[in-house]
């Protein structure tokens, strides 16, 4: 299957994969975000040992990686006769001169932890002795525990100090989705991200020919849909406690965004909840953030479900898991989903947007983003989008999901809105951003061809950025 995306993230691995030196490289994110076919995309055509380490006695995954030494370096009577990890590794870095740079990725590290904690020591011994030096060797530690892997970061660890390059890696952008369904048109690949995010396995489970429908009602709609349960299946292998943490993120779908209103649906005490919080932020399933005009000292934050398919499902599939269990998951699309996905993207667009703002704000305005975010908590307005460029400039936007066009009534009033917030109080030459799937009026294209502060940013624009 053909790789896509993550073009700079594979720039960054291969670029360190090309030095001419030992290289400590981390990789983790979370479960289907594509590590393990990144990385293999990343040693393509280069000499490569790799490991995918599983839950076994520390004997068995040994014997296993001397097993993939042998395959990839040849087994020598020496190799057989090895029973540490030390000394396997030695042995492959005395190897490692007969191949250059040669590239030794251990996957789902955390499971060899399991079994054999003093392992990053190890790797310290290992690593510090000097012995990758003549090969220029490429050690990669790979892992989907991410707390586990960070902590191979942290000052008390081992490791710390030795890592060349550390990758954690998110979910694919807007940009990168549209790469899996080029007959897609642009609505379509921004609802498809709605659904399904940027998790590339969600997303090759699709078929790119048949319509989103289709795909919808195949993976989530049919009782032995492949992702009918990947919510729960994904809480359950991460995370002890499944049942409160999906109940954490029931809450968050539902409309619950501060800590106490989320605490007083699940009738518990809003400082008893931190802990869920932190684990479900580590895991990308979750995000919080704070309006841009709050008080720096302000604790007030908002909270909404960060992952596109777990989002979809509590909306969608788990209040009609009953019908789509009878095998109804059809009806269920036509009479439940098609009715109310317009009010579900009108939330889901926002995120949409601001990641367009963070990543690809140089392609409208010249000017990159140093911030970006929202502005809510007043009386009176929210503001979709806002932030600062990098040249000081200040910007506002807003996000529009439906059918009517933008017109000069919303121009005017996100004007006045952005005199309104503190954020940017007193500034001059404040950007403003409108993202429509409906398009705008005549006088507002009239407008926005004479005022060059005025930009209007289409769904083609989000799936295909291209500098002005």
């Amino acid at each position: 299957m053909q790789f896509l995306g993550r073009e700079r993230e594979l720039k960054l691995v291969q670029t360190e994969l090309d030095v001419q030196r030992p290289s400590l490289i981390i990789v983790f994110g979370r479960r289907r975000i594509g590590k393990s076919r990144f990385l293999r995309e990343a040693a393509k055509n280069r000499p490569e040992i790799y490991f995918q380490a599983t839950r076994v006695s520390s004997r068995l995954n040994l014997e296993q990686f001397k097993s993939e030494v042998g395959k990839a370096i040849g087994s020598r009577p020496q190799l057989e006769a090895l029973s540490s990890w030390e000394g396997v590794l030695h042995y492959v870095a005395e190897r490692a001169g007969e191949h250059s740079k040669l590239i030794v990725t251990i996957d789902e590290f955390p499971y060899l932890l399991d079994n054999e904690p003093a392992l990053p020591s190890i790797l310290q011994k290992f690593w510090d002795s000097g012995a990758l030096t003549d090969g220029a060797m490429k050690l990669i530690l790979c892992g989907s525990a991410i707390s586990q892997m960070e902590d191979l970061l942290a000052e008390r660890n081992p490791l710390y100090g030795r890592k060349t390059l550390s990758l954690d890696m998110k979910a694919l952008p807007l940009v990168d989705v549209a790469k899996f369904f080029p007959n897609y048109t642009a609505d379509d690949i921004i609802r498809t991200h709605a659904i399904f995010g940027g998790i590339p396995y969600y997303l090759q489970l699709c078929d790119a020919q048949e319509p989103l429908r289709d795909n919808v009602i195949k993976l989530l709609l049919t009782e032995t849909g492949t992702l009918i349960d990947e919510p729960n299946t994904l809480l359950q292998t991460e995370l002890r406690e499944p049942s409160f943490y999906s109940s954490v993120v029931a809450a968050i779908s539902d409309g619950s965004n501060t800590k106490s209103e989320i605490a007083n649906r699940l009738g518990v005490k809003a400082d008893s909840i931190g802990p869920y919080f932190s684990k479900l932020l580590a895991l990308d399933l979750i995000d919080n953030s704070k309006s841009l005009d709050a008080d720096e000292k302000g604790r007030n934050r908002r909270y909404r479900v960060a992952d596109s398919l777990m989002s979809f499902w509590h909306r969608f599939v788990r209040p009609n898991l009953s019908a789509i269990s009878s095998g109804f998951g059809q009806e269920v699309y036509d009479r439940v989903v098609k009715p109310r996905f317009s009010e579900y993207m009108g939330a889901a667009f926002e995120p949409i947007a601001l990641q367009f703002a963070r990543l690809h704000l140089q392609e409208v305005l010249a000017v990159p983003a140093q911030e970006v975010g929202q502005i809510w908590g007043h009386a009176d307005f929210d503001i979709d989008l806002a932030g600062r460029l990098l040249d000081g400039a200040f910007f506002y936007g807003e996000c529009k999901w439906r059918s009517r066009v933008i017109d000069l009534g919303h121009v005017r009033l996100l004007r006045e809105r952005s005199e309104k917030t503190t954020y940017g109080a007193g500034a001059t030459g404040k950007h403003y951003l409108f993202f429509s799937r409906s398009g705008f009026s005549n006088d507002v294209e009239s407008l926005a061809k004479e005022d060059e502060r005025l930009h209007l940013i289409t769904p083609e624009t989000l799936v295909n950025p291209q500098r002005r």
